[in-house]
């Protein structure tokens, strides 16, 4: 605001701002450049998210709310002809086969249901006839097999090898060795049950409570027991999905911003000291030091308007190639204003402090002044004789002005910690320690009746597929180390049953253990509570609780503490009571968790007509292969047994470990280009505002290569203390986050290995800049004369 008896400056303040864009147009790219970066990124994340919410709610929005199994087909057409279905679909599983060394699924699946769950295309048609199947294209690309619609293959799916012709496949990624295999709804058993899924007519709008209710009383006109009903997880929990609170995406453009800050505030504070000179004459002429602050502002206002929408441009050029399809310009307009504040925020906030020097230098004082003529010290050197290496030369700049060279290398160093976090990180993730840490006893293959639950496993129990015999067997294969088995039986809980939303005859894996796998499994830290021996549980009928964190609380909506009683109700008519002796750590020995573990003796009181109660059988072998691979399958008849490999869920994790590291790697790429744009700008600016100096020491006798060695000294010290940063400070922080994610347990035992390629990366990237530099700077010097050099300040 001007007042009345002010002289209105503002059209001078606004030429003088054009007019010093326009002289220093490197100064001014780079600043745009850097916002532009910082916009981009922050951007991207925002938008990304957005898409990729809106992606997320439209897969649940199009999938299944609810569902019932056990039915008939004339059940499943019942409830269809009801009306009360948008989009339904119904499916039987068949249960799985062997095929060599690979595990098929086998199931009819409804065309209703392919689209309702989103399967996936088939190329060709699927199948009619019971000859006929539909195969995922995976099996012909790992069996070598044509991937043609029209083929015959011979597979036995559980009724003895037989000759079928493909009529479609299913296109779907897959990189494990378990197939799916659809077959027409001829070939199904008839009293094979079916399984409904389904969209409710209606339900858009409807609040997620209100359609539980609505489907509640649906199921409840039709006669559908609550036991046979489930509902979508998924679907009902998509308003925390949609609606979350993105702390992720707001830390990362938190930290962005700060990066793009430390980056904007050197450029700033380089350039207003470079023309302090300027500010000083216009002092002289009556420039008051507002006005000159107001010339700051317009710059940086010019600057930023620019930068802003740029950047934007970019970020949604971005997300509209990643995601196309997701744009929300509501939800995007608001993450643009939102990062057009902080981004401006964080300009104010760097250009705070040189605008200020710009204005309180007095006229004299910036006259004197160059870009490299401010805190140069505490106070000059008392050595009268120094010898003056091309090393030593190149330090004395260097440390000429300790907070620039301070600010640069933070900026760099910051980078190099980061990436030796990450570099760390996915350098000790050991894809196979992560899936032996989450696969049985940490074995190699794991056996058990993965399709059986209930009554079904105790009937099949009685047969001893996982017998004596079998695991002689498996321990004979060549490659085998040993073999580990552990005992297991299936029950029903009334009391957990009886609480309200828990299935009304929930099956219960109770868990057998032998007194010397209790003593070793059990010792130290693995009881929380009471106590876990032996003796005591078989003496006092003693039962052992492993709640698994909170996942008995949250899954069933029960706890138990030390002193309370649990009965467990067999399927052989008979029913006991224990007492709850001792709350321990889960211990994994298979695929799921066990709340419940007795006395491996017990087992024999609850069903006494059962001889073997094992249930998990794991291989254990130092080294696998293609050929002890086969040989587990081809010795394990039954097809009830379920056979799985180590290495099939090694790969589904390392395909999601390499999608989280590539998002990573980018934020650094981001991060390493604001650095490397701040070290740019820092030598440019030396070596323009230095040409006099240059030309003083050329003319008392210092030739071109001593002047590109001096610069390039210059440049490896920042190199230098980046990486010395890098190694000293990131080895540390690598080593906490290892130690964190190591004591979380979710990625397995972590052993640190150092990222010596990365590093070495980095290194090679910082030198690329150094040689770069050093050879423009020799050849800009060498384009002007030693007259023009020397007058280069005046």
């Amino acid at each position: 605001m001007t007042w009345p008896f002010e002289n209105d400056t503002s059209a001078v303040e606004k030429k003088l701002a054009r007019r010093s864009i326009k002289a220093d147009k490197r100064r001014s790219a780079f600043v745009i450049l850097t916002i532009a970066l910082a916009v981009s990124l922050m951007g991207t994340l925002c938008f990304l998210y957005s898409a990729q919410q809106l992606k997320t709610l439209d897969g649940i929005l199009g999938q299944y709310q609810a569902g019932c199994g056990g039915l008939t087909r004339e059940e499943v057409a019942r409830l269809v002809g009801a009306g009360k279905f948008e989009k339904w679909g119904c499916t039987v599983e068949a249960g799985t086969a062997r095929h060599e060394d690979s595990v098929l699924q086998i199931s009819y699946v409804s065309p209703e249901m392919i689209d309702l769950m989103g399967y996936g295309a088939i190329t060709g048609t699927y199948p009619q006839e019971k000859n006929e199947l539909c195969v995922e294209r995976a099996f012909f690309r790992y069996f070598g097999l044509p991937e043609e619609v029209g083929q015959t293959v011979a597979l036995d799916l559980g009724d003895g090898q037989k000759s079928y012709t493909v009529t479609g496949i299913l296109e779907a990624e897959n990189g494990r060795r378990i197939f799916t295999v659809w077959i027409p709804e001829a070939a199904v058993d008839a009293e094979s049950p079916y399984e409904l899924r389904f969209r409710f007519a209606g339900s858009k709008g409807v609040e997620p409570d209100q359609l539980q209710t609505d489907i509640d009383q649906f199921f409840a006109e039709m006669g559908i027991p609550e036991e046979q009903t489930f509902y979508s997880s998924s679907y009902f929990g998509m308003v925390d999905l949609y609606l979350g609170n993105g702390m992720e995406v707001y830390a990362a453009a938190l930290l962005i911003a700060a990066v793009c800050a430390i980056v904007i505030y050197n450029i700033f504070y380089i350039s207003v000291m470079g023309k302090m000179r300027e500010y000083g004459r216009l002092k002289v002429l009556g420039t008051t030091p507002r006005q000159l602050g107001r010339v700051v502002k317009r710059e940086r206002r010019f600057l930023t308007a620019i930068a802003i929408p740029l950047g934007l441009i970019c970020a949604a050029g971005i997300v509209l190639i990643a995601v196309p399809g997701y744009w929300s310009w509501g939800d995007n307009l608001r993450s643009a204003v939102v990062v057009s504040l902080l981004t401006y925020g964080t300009v104010l906030i760097a250009t705070r402090k040189p605008m200020a020097m710009a204005g309180k230098v007095s006229a004299i004082e910036a006259i004197r002044a160059t870009a490299c003529s401010r805190q140069q010290g505490p106070s000059v050197s008392r050595q009268l004789h120094r010898r003056l290496t091309m090393p030593r030369l190149a330090w004395m700049n260097f440390s000429r002005n300790r907070k620039k060279a301070f600010v640069t290398t933070l900026s760099l160093g910051l980078t190099g910690i980061l990436l030796l976090c990450v570099s760390a990180y996915a350098n000790s993730v050991d894809v196979k320690e992560m899936a032996q840490s989450q696969f049985g006893d940490r074995s190699q293959y794991l056996l058990q009746y993965e399709d059986f639950a209930g009554r079904e496993f105790v009937e099949m129990q009685k047969e001893n597929p996982l017998g004596q015999t079998l695991r002689e067997g498996l321990a004979a294969l060549p490659g085998v180390d040993h073999v580990t088995a552990y005992s297991l039986t299936c029950v029903e809980i009334p009391a957990i049953s009886a609480i309200p939303g828990n299935s009304e005859h929930e099956p219960f894996v109770v868990r057998g253990i032998s007194q010397e796998d209790m003593a070793e499994m059990y010792a130290g830290n693995g009881v929380l509570e009471g106590t876990a021996d032996y003796q005591q549980l078989l003496d006092g009928d003693g039962i052992l609780v492993c709640p698994a964190g909170s996942a008995l609380n949250e899954i069933y909506r029960t706890s138990y503490q030390v002193g309370d009683t649990v009965t467990l109700s067999c399927y052989n008519g008979q029913s006991k009571t224990y007492t709850v002796m001792g709350i321990v750590q889960d211990v994994q020995i298979g695929s799921s968790t066990h709340f419940f573990i007795l006395p491996e003796a017990e087992l024999s009181v609850l069903y006494p007509e059962i001889s073997d109660f094992t249930g998990y059988v794991n291989l254990h072998t130092e080294r696998d292969s293609g050929q002890l691979r086969r040989a587990v399958f081809s010795a394990v008849s039954d097809q009830r047994v379920a056979v799985s490999g180590l290495d099939d869920l090694a790969v589904e994790l390392e395909r999601g470990l390499r999608g989280e590291l590539a998002r990573d790697y980018g934020i650094l790429v981001f991060i390493f280009a604001f650095s490397l744009i701040n070290l740019a700008n820092t030598l440019i600016t030396n070596l323009l505002t230095r040409q006099q100096e240059f030309g003083v020491f050329q003319s008392v006798g210092m030739s071109d290569r001593q002047l590109s060695n001096m610069l390039s000294f210059e440049c490896l010290y920042y190199v230098g203390i980046t990486l010395l940063v890098t190694l000293t400070l990131g080895t540390v922080c690598s080593l906490a986050v290892c130690r964190v994610f190591d004591r979380i347990g979710m990625f397995g035992t972590l052993t640190y290995h150092f990222p010596a390629l990365q590093v070495l990366l980095f290194g090679a990237a910082l030198l690329l800049v150094q040689g770069v530099f050093s050879a423009c700077a020799v050849r800009y010097t060498r384009s002007l004369s030693l007259v023009e050099r020397i007058k280069a300040a005046d």
